[in-house]
């Protein structure tokens, strides 16, 4: 049966792998039902099957924007209520309200939470950040705690919101990438610009963000000869780390590559031998997914979802332990074999995250949930 569907977001943008991902899954949908996308801001194209509409006149999210909304609740609302399922992907908090009143409207809706995890408040250093987060976490578990179904991206995030509600019908389905734009790869003008060549390279994606722990990568650098780190993001972090690691002299060893599209990224998890990351908390990391795709194994820490994400296709350290992270990194550097192995594991294992797979369970677990 064709479902008429709207798909609350939040901000969609290029370069952004929950972004990627919420798109693939709306143009999927749209192939067989009717499927509006909302959100603050789209900043990509968009397939011309689904319908995109901003909660506002403007195509922005900002203080002014959400604002509009608020203003505008009892209309947007009613327009909700019309579609017979509602998908809410970690939206901004201010659209909660509607989408409740709009099942207030038309109890019929079927409201599905797509949650992809929050970092928790006691990882981010200002207050004010603190105070946001924790001001999300009560929001979104109070609106959780009343949809009729939840989707997470990974036990972890289960476990985590299971903790908070009490629900035991949460569903985990894996988030997908297009595996295949990380075949092929042409890397030799990287590793000449690079100078790259004789070295072990260990590449970081991801915001350059203070729970993000990339001084710990840089801190690591001192013990580890022969060994450059490109470290691929941009954020508030940027300049004190590039700081940190002219101080340490390792200016030549640690190279910031900056934000890298879509297209150029797989050619630098082609150029390196592992990724790494020292993260505070991740509900999924999608560059561990794309390291694999790109025939690379991991290094992570024993926290969150990374250990299960990376699965037996990479090395798990004690979290902070500069001494055991260097030495899972030797342990890689100095034995080909193991390389070898684990890059053959971080192949295959990259099949259970095939977008078109992922994509495909996602459609079938609506259309399931439609039929009940």
């Amino acid at each position: 049966m064709k479902m008429n569907i709207a798909f609350a977001a939040n901000r969609l943008t290029k370069y952004d792998a929950a972004s990627n991902y919420s798109v693939a899954v709306v143009e999927k949908l749209s192939r067989k039902n009717k499927v509006d996308l909302y959100a603050f801001s789209i900043e990509r194209e968009i397939s011309q099957d689904v319908k995109p509409y901003n909660y506002t006149r403007k195509n922005a999210h900002n203080l002014w924007s959400v604002l509009s909304a608020i203003l505008k609740i009892h209309s947007l609302s009613k327009r909700f209520s019309k579609y017979d399922m509602v998908v809410v992907a970690s939206p901004d908090v201010t659209i909660l309200p509607i989408i409740h009143l709009a099942k207030l409207f038309n109890p019929h809706i079927k409201l599905v939470w797509d949650f992809h995890g929050l970092t928790p408040p006691q990882f981010f250093d200002s207050y004010r950040e603190k105070f946001l987060m924790w001001i999300r976490q009560i929001a979104f578990f109070w609106s959780m705690k009343r949809s009729d179904y939840i989707k997470v991206d990974s036990d972890h995030i289960k476990k985590e919101v299971e903790s908070k509600i009490d629900r035991r019908d949460i569903k985990t389905l894996y988030i997908g990438i297009n595996t295949d734009r990380f075949k092929n790869i042409n890397i030799k003008n990287i590793k000449e610009i690079l100078r790259l060549e004789g070295r072990f390279v260990m590449i970081y994606v991801g915001r350059l963000a203070a729970s993000k722990m990339i001084d710990f990568l840089i801190k690591a650098m001192q013990d580890l000869d022969g060994t450059v780190l490109l470290v691929a993001g941009d954020g508030e972090e940027r300049e004190s780390l590039k700081n940190l690691a002219h101080s340490l002299n390792l200016e030549d060893e640690v190279i910031f590559i900056g934000r890298v599209s879509d297209y150029d990224l797989p050619k630098y998890y082609s150029v390196s031998d592992v990724f790494v990351t020292a993260s505070l908390h991740e509900g999924f990391c999608v560059p561990i997914i794309e390291s694999f795709a790109s025939g690379k194994p991991v290094i992570v820490p024993d926290r969150a979802a990374m250990p299960e994400i990376a699965g037996e296709a990479g090395l798990v350290y004690e979290p902070g332990s500069i001494n055991d992270f260097v030495s899972k990194v030797q342990m890689l550097k100095n034995d080909s074999n193991l390389r070898e192995q684990l890059s053959r594991k971080a192949s295959d294992r990259s099949g259970k995250f095939d977008l078109e797979k992922s994509v495909k369970t996602y459609e079938e677990f609506l259309e399931n949930l439609n039929r009940s």
